[in-house]
């Protein structure tokens, strides 16, 4: 009895670690098709994208021009006219009349800086931005009916043309990191020291310590913001300030009066030229690339009936938000314990508690994670849930500011939002994307809300809020 026993216990024991092997070479298998997507970074797809994703020296070089075009994140929050391009040839160029050499480095510097920035960078073509090589090769005889175009692009022909070997230098020499190019910044800023002390010999302590400060912080900026616009926004207002104090005579141009009236004036012309312009940029109907509707209006029409009391807040955010938004929302801030998973959007804001429910993966590098580690999205359905998140917000545009050449973050967001189509644990709240909802394929036209369809014209929506069950 005894051997029978041990020996049904050997069989037990061999058959469960071959069902053990078997179920474990099926879930290798299994997690060996999912794919990791290589290159897939937030810092990289959110930070970089201001800076742009050429090889590491051109990135830092092309700054001005990138900044000043508009080329990299484009839309009016970005826009600052042509101050950056501006301010460069009248902090380097004038004033060295002693020593007229220095002036001519600084301008064939300069033309280098212009090459490359044209030849690595973009153009708006077509209601959108090309690279200029792209531009090159898909219009090589392309004539435009206004008079600038027929002066610029020519020029943008030629460089691209000639750009080539320079580009194969820096993808070969700097790509994403090298030894040469923070030495090199280092070197620039020096030398631009030591031009704004030739400039500045003679001018009062004050001036020159101020006109040092804006060097500085213009170098801080090139060096660790990566291209932000709005943290370089002290530079402009000082730079324009310091253009001001220029204005102002010196001592030996006192007695000049014409001179030093001519260069007030001019100043002054110049500055109120670019308030102006920007002030009707700002006022007029800005349709690139945006809502046509954008611009129209100087005041928020539904903050304005608010405020007036012609509608209350369930209203507004109903114009604001359709397809359901308060009946959501409400939902949510009911059960105030549950934990919510935010990708993008700005509407964890209504959201109560916030600060402790709301988990913040806008460029889904978290759920990359969790994505190669589990086998299926049921699975990694109930490790949120696991883990107290009962509702999932979704930015419909997140995959709209990927301008990462391998198109990272879009495929972080078609796989995310794979895991949420059909999903028997996921429940759709709440969205404003319209889409065909008719089972008869002919009738196209039957509006309704939803997610995981093709969105009718002009309906794409913004948001969706989904239920984990």
């Amino acid at each position: 009895m005894s051997k029978m026993y041990h020996g049904i216990s050997i069989k037990r024991t061999f058959a469960l670690l071959g069902l053990f092997l078997i179920l474990a070479c099926q879930a290798f298998a299994q997690k060996a098709k999912v794919d990791k997507i290589e290159g897939a970074d937030a810092v990289r797809e959110e930070i970089q994208r201001y800076m742009g994703y050429e090889p590491l020296m051109p990135r830092y070089l092309t700054l001005p021009y990138d900044a000043t075009t508009n080329a990299n994140v484009y839309g009016p929050y970005m826009d600052i006219g042509y101050l950056f391009l501006a301010l460069i040839p009248i902090l380097f160029l004038f004033g060295f009349r002693n020593k007229p050499w220095i002036g001519l480095v600084c301008m064939v510097l300069l033309s280098m800086l212009l090459y490359i920035s044209i030849g690595s960078g973009k153009l708006f073509y077509s209601n959108k931005f090309v690279k200029t090589h792209t531009f090159v090769v898909q219009n090589p005889n392309a004539e435009f009916d206004n008079f600038p175009d027929n002066i610029i692009v020519p020029i943008y022909r030629m460089v691209s043309n000639s750009y080539g070997a320079i580009n194969r230098f820096f993808n070969k020499n700097s790509g994403n990191a090298d030894s040469i190019t923070y030495p090199f910044l280092f070197l620039v800023f020096v030398f631009m020291i030591y031009l704004i002390r030739e400039r500045t010999i003679g001018d009062k302590i004050e001036k020159r310590i101020f006109i040092l400060f804006i060097a500085f912080f213009t170098f801080m900026w090139m060096l660790l913001t990566a291209g932000i616009i709005w943290y370089g926004y002290p530079m402009i207002a000082l730079s324009i300030l310091m253009i001001l104090y220029s204005l102002s005579p010196k001592k030996n141009e006192i007695e000049k009066q014409v001179i030093f009236r001519t260069k007030q004036v001019i100043g002054l012309v110049g500055i109120l030229i670019f308030v102006g312009l920007a002030m009707h940029y700002r006022l007029s109907n800005y349709t690139v690339m945006t809502n046509p509707e954008m611009g129209k209006l100087m005041v928020d029409i539904g903050e304005l009936k608010y405020q007036s009391g012609r509608q209350n807040k369930r209203e507004v955010l109903e114009g604001f938000f359709p397809g359901g938004f308060n009946e959501a929302i409400a939902k949510i801030n009911q059960d105030d314990e549950s934990l919510v998973y935010g990708v993008g959007t700005v509407l964890p804001f209504f959201v109560k508690k916030n600060d402790k429910r709301v988990y913040k993966d806008n460029q889904l590098q978290n759920f990359e994670k969790l994505r190669v580690h589990y086998q299926d999205k049921n699975t990694l359905i109930e490790v949120l849930k696991s883990g107290g998140f009962k509702y999932i917000f979704v930015d419909l545009n997140t995959y709209v500011i990927d301008n990462t050449p391998e198109k990272t973050l879009e495929k972080k967001y078609k796989e995310f939002m794979r895991v949420l189509y059909q999903n028997p644990k996921v429940k759709l709240l709440a969205t404003d994307r319209r889409i065909n909802t008719s089972k008869d394929s002919q009738k196209t036209n039957t509006p309704g809300y939803g997610v995981f369809a093709k969105p009718l014209p002009g309906f794409n929506g913004k948001y969706a809020i989904f239920e984990l069950l």
